[in-house]
């Protein structure tokens, strides 16, 4: 073919593909007939020049959202296309969900954080009233998002919420410690808000995990020896989502059988996060509703589930 010629089929291809231009407005533009147009663009499918790829239904962002929660009893899963829109659609589905929740319990971490930065600051008649409370404890490291009290604050300030402390370390280390917590008021007044929390915001995270979660003191070998992939909150899950449990284990942390019935638990997956993990964390049959990037969920559902 020779040069003039394939320029002109990739202009005319552009014209109509790109530019969204009509056959007659093409005809118009170059001076020839509407059918001289039709087989420029047929010419152009047949040389290579224009792929057209018909997406099938499983390959779409409804086809992903449908297979997602099919195939992990999910009652939502929002398919975020771009990486960088990720934490502002985490804020958008927990705006939605605040107008029916009176107490919300919030997970930690960097991405939590990032989401309630991402939220908008609402006036105060843009939500009903309701509580926030944290979830799990602090920790001593100076990671961003590790303090939980920190980022319910955060969130009562930006919607009017009445913030809830549980003013204590996530990891007592004897058991005299962690009993010395829970025979607090203020532990059992947060106890009680989670046995009445409507949603939950968390992370699915993977392990090994930044901070470390004093996961060494809590479990020895344990995570290793039984193959630790996914992790919420500072729960760890084997690739089958079994739990896996410390002897030396204290974590000041909402029990799992409180988040099990939990109504609304919304399950955040950052874009750094791995497929095993994230399958591991789904496995649990903690999560109700999903916040995910499109070619994260892509490549789950093209994963095997493990047995």
């Amino acid at each position: 073919m020779k040069e003039k010629e394939l320029y002109r089929l990739v202009h005319v291809s552009q014209l109509y593909y790109e530019e969204n231009k009509t056959q007659s407005e093409i005809a118009q533009e170059l001076e020839i007939s509407r059918p001289a147009v039709s087989y420029l663009l047929k010419k152009a499918r047949e040389a290579g020049i224009v792929k057209i790829d018909v997406l099938s239904y499983h390959r779409t962002i409804r086809g992903i959202r449908h297979e997602m929660c099919q195939r992990f009893n999910l009652k939502s899963c929002y398919v975020v296309t771009l990486p960088d829109d990720i934490y502002q659609a985490g804020a958008d589905v927990l705006l939605d969900f605040l107008p029916k929740t009176k107490i919300l319990g919030l997970g930690w971490g960097y991405n939590i954080s990032k989401i309630i930065e991402a939220f908008p600051q609402q006036s105060k008649t843009g939500i009903n009233s309701g509580t926030i409370c944290p979830l799990i404890g602090a920790t001593t490291a100076p990671q961003r998002g590790y303090h939980p009290d920190d980022l319910v604050n955060e969130l009562a300030i930006k919607t009017g919420y009445q913030a809830e402390l549980l003013n204590s370390l996530a990891f007592p280390t004897t058991v005299a410690e962690q009993a010395q917590v829970m025979e607090a008021d203020n532990f059992k007044q947060i106890s009680d808000y989670w046995k009445r929390t409507t949603t939950a915001l968390v992370t699915l995270g993977s392990f090994p995990s930044v901070p470390d979660h004093g996961s060494a003191l809590r479990f020895g070998r344990k995570l290793i020896e039984q193959q630790a992939v996914g992790c919420l909150l500072s729960y760890f899950f084997n690739p089958q989502g079994e739990l896996i449990k410390g002897e030396e284990d204290y974590t000041i942390q909402i029990p799992l059988n409180f988040l099990s019935h939990v109504r609304n638990v919304i399950g955040f997956v950052p874009q750094e996060a791995n497929v095993p993990a994230i399958l591991s964390g789904l496995e649990t049959g903690l999560i109700d509703h999903l916040v995910i990037t499109e070619s994260l969920a892509s490549e789950i559902i093209k994963t095997e589930r493990i047995k």
